[in-house]
Formats: structure tokens, C-alpha cells, sequence
């Protein structure tokens, strides 16, 4: 199919890959600059806005899918120097934790912030019975790839990507 859309005027765009690996296989430690909550608090959000470009429409869409997830949850954070520069979810449903929203601030980067957070995140699920964990990460992103590897995510589910129809200039 793939041939056949190339010769159609179709580009590939948003390419993604399904990671997957057992809860026993991560390498996860605890540390005390991560907070795991039931639900956002404020400070979750503001500082998930902060780090990514939401407008007020996208900021109302997120907190009312946030209270829409169905299963047992937790938002995790990672404080440093007083403020929340790290952030994710999760979220296991019938022994899989599926890992949602990895968001480390621009400023604080490569400094494993990122790895502690969805540590936490893992080390929650242990704790709440999870037998495995999951997650999509963007093809092109290799810090983010990187991290996961670290951590144990070292299995390839499947990839998939989006097309669009090229429109001539």
C-alpha cells in the first residue's frame, strides 16, 4: 500500500513506534523529588501547560479528558528547585500500564528528570499489581527513545504513521 500511495502524492508524516516491556524488566529506582497523585493537582497542569504550547481550548479539552480516564491512574511529577519541571500519567487497565503525556521543561533536560518521572510511574504500577507497561513515542525522537531504552522498554510492537495527500505549489 505504501508504494501505492507514494505514487498517489502521499507523504508519510507522524511516525510513531509501540514500546512494550514486562514491570520486572525496568530498571527504576526511587526518588524523593517525585510526587505520585490519584489526580492532577493544579500545579500538574500549570506546569504541563508551561511545557507544551496549549491555548485555552487545548487547556479545557486536556482537564476534561483527564476526568474522563477510566482505570486506576496516577499523575506523577518531578520537582526541582522548588518547581515542577517533569511530568507524566499512567494509567493500568487489566494488568497494563499504558504510559501517557512524558513532558520534561526545555531548561532542565539531560539531566535525567524525565527517567525519575516515569520511574515513579513505573514503581507505582509495580506496587499496584501491573504486569507489563506500554507506550507510543514519535519515531524521531531519539532523546525520548533513548530514555525509554534506559529504562527497559526494549521491545517493538508495531509502528504506524499517518499520510497526506501533497498538494502541488
Amino acid at each position: 500500500m505504501d508504494t501505492i500511495l507514494d505514487r498517489h502524492g502521499y507523504d508519510t508524516e507522524g511516525g510513531s513506534i509501540h514500546l512494550f516491556a514486562g514491570i520486572e524488566e525496568f530498571k527504576v529506582s526511587p526518588d524523593a523529588r517525585v510526587t505520585i497523585l490519584p489526580a492532577p493537582s493544579e500545579s500538574w497542569f500549570d506546569a504541563r501547560f508551561r511545557m507544551g504550547a496549549y491555548g485555552d481550548t487545548d487547556r479545557r479539552i486536556v482537564r476534561e479528558m483527564t476526568k474522563l480516564i477510566v482505570g486506576e491512574r496516577a499523575f506523577v511529577s518531578t520537582e526541582l528547585e522548588g518547581a515542577i519541571v517533569a511530568v507524566a500519567f499512567g494509567v493500568i487497565r487489566d494488568g497494563m500500564l499504558v504510559v501517557e503525556s512524558v513532558e520534561t521543561d526545555g531548561h532542565f533536560r539531560q539531566q535525567g528528570l524525565g527517567r525519575k518521572t516515569v520511574g515513579g510511574l513505573i514503581g507505582w504500577a509495580r506496587q499496584a499489581g501491573a504486569e507489563a507497561a506500554c507506550l507510543q513515542v514519535v519515531v524521531d525522537n531519539s532523546p525520548a527513545r533513548a530514555l525509554y531504552a534506559s529504562l527497559g522498554f526494549n521491545r517493538e510492537l508495531y509502528r504506524y504513521h499517518y499520510r497526506r495527500k501533497m498538494i502541488a505549489a
